[in-house]
């Protein structure tokens, strides 16, 4: 059917182009009778002579006229093809792709350059609308007019259908005429570029760990929120976190295990929020989190307290557990601030007072722990210049062997006379030494000041007294921690069996592997090594036996319930019993009254202290006490003495 219709259109075609030529055939036969006519007529004229010469004449000057703009219609289309040719050697072995479009949008021409960038050959792209190196949703008509020039970002998509970021720039070719007869556009892949515009913005504005949004961003955002806070007259929360005793893992299990957990602990956080919530990481274990349209108060109890759950369950890092818990702080817009830099710090402010109240809890901001945050900082600024300024000093309560009252040793305990602000409490600004690092140079102070007066008191023939030194836990975790204490027995000749080691229970077990270590290097130097507050923390026990330790220092909260508590008392016999299986020394640490002391000598306690027997004493007095004490009335005068 279709090849009949074909064929009827063509006869048809035919039939007419015969009656159009011979129309035409008939029309010209009777225009040369005409003249034919008209020349009999009036050729004899003579005027027509004339004419007849004139009409030569200008027909020989059109002739010429038509001839000449063909010629130079010619030069000028031989001169723009010349330049395009020039142009096209020009840039066919640029770098950055060209492409030449006639004024129809058609390419005539493109370099190696702009096919492989578009996934082309050349021979592929000649003829092509231009538009192929665009999406088609952003084709414009053909019909538009073509702009002068410009210079624009644009995205193109290549022939596999993947589209790439470039930088196009565009501009007309014209003639002699001011005619256009091509645009030639260049295209640059800017892809690298864009990535690294990317990174540095991830870099400015984002944590490179945990991928999370940093100070910087935090405070972008911050300010948003506050500014719709206020007009629409709503509530906002901050939040502070700071991680629990991270210090300890880093540094016992490595910085990378450390980054791990801070991975971990930044995506657990992300699950915690919700959406347009922030959270985000500060640097080291702090992060920060904005509660925007919040309605109420209880509103942050209840994220806080959602966050401290999570913190409960273990973080899986490199197929372990790990637990560690964070201390919160809160802080509250409208009511605590409505500056954004101010919100921070209270909430900074607040998490401390968290840590200072046991850790693994949250707290909301109020001038009353500003006040106190003010006095701890008031503290530690002082404590950094105790050491110079000669305020730290060591006082020393005697310990008695309950066999033959003989002073076996004394422990050093550290006081504080602070210039301004008199006697500070050791409760007081321990806990702020160890959290600042300033323990470290503290505790360098007290090893050099005990092997001091260590041999002083050789020297005035006071020998066999062993000292016993406590060791915080982040002291004791320090790298050079025992590459300084043997430089200071060797710098001031000093037996190391004259030192005693005292560190926590809890501090032991925490990592009982590195512990185990070190502990081991300690006692091969030939320094005595005791476990303090023992009874207290969360120890197995099986693991005494395999620590390298000589003393257990019984607990003084079970010493003090002795003769009143029976179950402390069923302890205390427990710990003295195991710890002589283990063939290990037991010292009561904090006895008060002679029937505490009689309880320990029934059951055969190795060595005591306490008020009972002596305070803690200066130096000067400490050897006098020793110089005036009696050896063997002392245990049975307590334990018979009816004050």
């Amino acid at each position: 059917m279709q090849e009949q219709k074909s064929k009827n259109l063509l006869y048809l075609s035919l039939i007419l182009f015969v009656a159009f030529f011979l129309t035409i055939f008939n029309i010209t036969l009777n225009f040369i009778d005409i003249i034919r006519d008209f020349f009999q007529t009036y050729t004899n004229l003579p005027v027509m002579e004339f004419v007849f010469n004139f009409s030569y004449i200008l027909l020989l000057w059109f002739i010429l006229l038509i001839y000449r703009r063909w010629r130079n219609e010619f030069n000028e289309r031989k001169k723009d093809e010349e330049a395009l040719l020039s142009l096209r050697a020009a840039v066919s072995n640029m770098q950055i792709g060209v492409t030449v479009t006639n004024p129809d949008g058609k390419i005539i021409f493109t370099n190696q350059a702009d096919a492989e960038m578009h996934g082309y050959s050349t021979e592929e792209l000649i003829g092509k609308d231009a538009r192929i190196f665009s999406p088609q949703t952003n084709w414009k008509p053909m019909f538009q007019p073509v702009r002068k020039r410009f210079k624009r970002e644009s995205i193109n998509i290549r022939k596999d259908g993947t589209t790439f970021p470039v930088y196009l720039m565009s501009d007309i070719v014209m003639n002699n005429r001011g005619e256009i007869i091509a645009k030639i556009t260049t295209c640059e892949d800017v892809s690298e570029r864009k990535r690294n515009e990317e990174t540095i913005r991830n870099l400015a504005f984002y944590d490179s760990l945990t991928g999370l949004p940093n100070r910087s961003l935090f405070i972008d955002r911050m300010l948003q929120e506050l500014a719709k806070a206020k007009r629409q007259r709503q509530m906002m929360a901050v939040i502070f976190i700071d991680l629990d005793r991270f210090k300890v893992i880093n540094d016992t299990l490595g910085h990378a295990t450390g980054d791990l957990l801070l991975q971990a602990v930044a995506k657990q956080l992300k699950e915690s929020i919700r959406e347009g919530d922030t959270v985000s990481r500060l640097g080291g274990d702090e992060f920060l989190l904005l509660f925007p349209d919040i309605t109420q108060v209880k509103d942050a109890s209840f994220i806080a307290e959602k966050i401290v759950h999570k913190f409960s369950e273990a973080f899986m890092v490199n197929d372990k557990e790990l637990y560690i818990s964070a201390s919160l702080g809160i802080s509250i817009f409208p009511d605590n601030s409505d500056s954004t830099e101010t919100l921070i710090k209270h909430a900074d402010t607040a998490m401390y007072y968290a840590k200072q109240q046991g850790r693994n809890n949250y707290q909301f901001y109020s001038p009353k722990i500003d006040a106190y945050t003010t006095k701890k900082i008031e503290i530690e600024a002082n404590l950094r210049k105790a050491i110079a300024n000669n305020e730290l000093m060591l006082y020393y309560q005697p310990q008695f062997n309950l066999t033959d009252g003989k002073i076996t040793g004394a422990e050093a305990l550290l006081r504080w006379q602070n210039l301004e602000q008199g006697a500070i409490s050791p409760a007081e600004f321990i806990p702020i030494a160890e959290e600042t690092g300033l323990i470290q140079p503290i505790g360098e102070w007290i090893f050099r000041t005990v092997c001091r007066q260590i041999k002083q008191w050789q020297e005035a023939r006071l020998q066999n007294i062993r000292i016993s030194v406590n060791v915080s836990m982040n002291q004791f975790r320090q790298n050079n921690f025992i590459e300084i204490l043997i430089g200071i027995l060797k710098e001031m000749d000093i037996q190391p069996d004259c030192i005693e080691v005292e560190i926590t229970e809890s501090a032991i077990m925490h990592d009982t592997g590195l512990t185990t270590t070190m502990l081991n290097e300690l006692r091969s130097h030939g320094i005595k090594i005791a476990i303090d507050d023992f009874g207290t923390g969360y120890s197995s026990l099986s693991y005494l036996k395999y620590l390298p330790i000589s003393r257990l220092k019984l607990d003084q909260s079970f010493v003090h319930s002795l003769g009143i508590n029976p179950n402390d008392e069923a302890i205390s016999r427990a710990i003295i019993a195991m710890a002589h299986s283990l063939s290990l020394q037991v010292v009561a640490e904090g006895v008060e009254n002679a029937d505490q002391l009689m309880f320990l000598k029934t059951y055969d306690c190795d060595e005591v202290q306490g008020f009972l027997f002596s305070k803690a004493l200066a130096a000067d007095d400490f050897i006098k006490f020793v110089d005036s004490y009696n050896n063997k009335s002392i245990i049975n005068d307590k334990i018979y003495s009816t004050t």
